[in-house]
């Protein structure tokens, strides 16, 4: 029986709670599939029938339906309510009431998806399938913004060059990771396949800012590798590929970094923006202009003359923390950074487990599944930490912040922690009920 567990990747509660709300975690893929995927850009015939507003309204019911597993409690999920109350304040006192109405909706989404996620992935297996559906759809578009120049047409969020660059450079450690972390020689072709073809994508992008983040993610892979020498020769594979498969053109652009300053360039402007946000800021520094303001904001305080003789109201930041600086203040500052902490912290939690906690328990199949199981996640975590990493160093140069990455993220880590610790307290149990 524990054989079975292991080639099936089930815990002995997952054997138990297989079938479990699965609607509810299915509902959570079609998610996915539906915000990454884009099929509504493949298939026309889809955009009549709105299948975002069909999927979200599913999982309302699942979420009302289900409301006494909701994980209310955390830290994580307290800190995201108060971010939402922020919002809701700004859209009827923001400059520009719709974008900040826009946006506030777009965030309720992601509560509720962030509610699912750590409510309904509620065992290692759905957790390994949700980790390994997110790499297979970034994957899809991978191929697509490979065909298309580094971009996935019609995509709200991959449909520019640089934000194409981001996701791309966030799924490296993921497929790197899961690579390190299975057993099947199947899945490790499949997930070294994947991590070449990231990298082919993020250089497809001729993105700068892009090629940071990627260099970024290599070293991280490698830091974190438990065997650098292993380590060493995949991330050499991986810039391989980068040097396969970039242009005379990528290599132009990656040299431009070095010409990039605060006085000329697409750095001069950049820079310009961002000394207009931290003023923005210092007039606004409790819950800031409200969110997607800036771009309606900041002619308020340019100079008369402009930026060498241009105005340059309604652009953006550029920056996932020169958006967030001035949008949302130190309420929102406090509380993005509050989300980040404890969801690093949760990461944190499941990689001070250690085999003596579990080989203690006289419950011999218990322990060793568990212990296949934590290890996984162990590695989940790895390039869970990994992405987001890519998302704040790729970030620092894109206006990403009401993007899902980080929101949908961000509740992976509760999910993996009360996992564990449901899992402990059944062995806990079944050891009491043999003593």
């Amino acid at each position: 029986m524990r054989n079975l567990h292991y080639k099936k990747g089930l815990s002995p509660s997952d054997v138990k709670n297989a079938t479990v709300y699965s609607a509810p975690f299915v509902i959570l893929l079609f998610y996915l599939f539906i915000e990454y995927g884009r099929p509504q850009n493949l298939i026309p015939v889809l955009v009549a029938i709105h299948p975002g507003i069909i999927i979200v309204g599913l999982l309302c019911l699942s979420l009302l339906s289900n409301f006494k597993l909701l994980q209310l409690k955390t830290i994580q999920t307290k800190q995201f309510f108060m971010l939402l109350l922020l919002m809701t304040l700004h859209v009827p006192i923001a400059k520009n009431n719709y974008w900040a109405y826009q946006i506030w909706y777009s965030m309720i989404i992601y509560f509720l998806v962030f509610l699912g996620i750590t409510s309904f992935v509620n065992s290692f297996h759905k957790i390994e399938k949700f980790v390994n559906f997110w790499i297979l759809i970034n994957l899809a578009g991978a191929v697509i913004g490979i065909k298309n120049g580094g971009m996935v047409p019609g995509s709200t969020f991959m449909g520019d060059e640089n934000d194409f660059a981001l996701v791309m450079n966030m799924a490296i450690p993921f497929s790197y990771f899961m690579f390190l972390g299975t057993t099947s020689k199947r899945k490790k072709v499949f997930y070294i396949i994947a991590s070449g073809i990231f990298v082919a994508a993020s250089v497809s992008s001729l993105s700068r800012g892009g090629f940071i983040g990627l260099i970024v993610s290599f070293l991280y892979c490698w830091y974190k590798s438990p065997k650098k020498l292993l380590g060493i020769i995949f991330v050499s594979l991986l810039m391989g590929v980068l040097f396969f498969t970039a242009s005379d053109e990528y290599f132009n652009e990656i040299r431009s970094i070095k010409e990039e300053n605060v006085e000329e360039g697409t750095g001069a402007i950049r820079w310009y923006y961002w000394k207009l946000g931290w003023k923005m800021f210092l007039d606004h520094p409790i819950i800031g202009v409200g969110q997607g303001n800036f771009p309606w904001n900041i002619h308020d305080y340019e100079p008369p003359e402009g930026f060498y003789g241009r105005f340059h109201g309604g652009r953006a930041a550029h920056s996932l923390y020169f958006t967030l600086i001035p949008e949302l203040g130190t309420v929102g500052i406090i509380l993005f950074a509050g989300i980040l902490f404890y969801s690093l912290r949760d990461s944190r939690y499941i990689l001070t487990i250690n085999k003596r906690q579990f080989l203690k328990h006289p419950s011999y199949k218990l322990t060793t599944d568990l212990i296949y199981h934590v290890n996984k996640m162990k590695f989940i975590v790895f390039g869970l930490t990994g992405a987001l990493l890519a998302y704040l160093i790729t970030g620092a140069f894109l206006s990403v912040l009401y993007y899902p990455h980080f929101w949908l993220l961000s509740a992976i880590p509760v999910a993996i922690r009360n996992v564990t610790k449901k899992e402990l307290t059944l062995l806990e149990q079944s050891n009491k009920s043999q003593n």
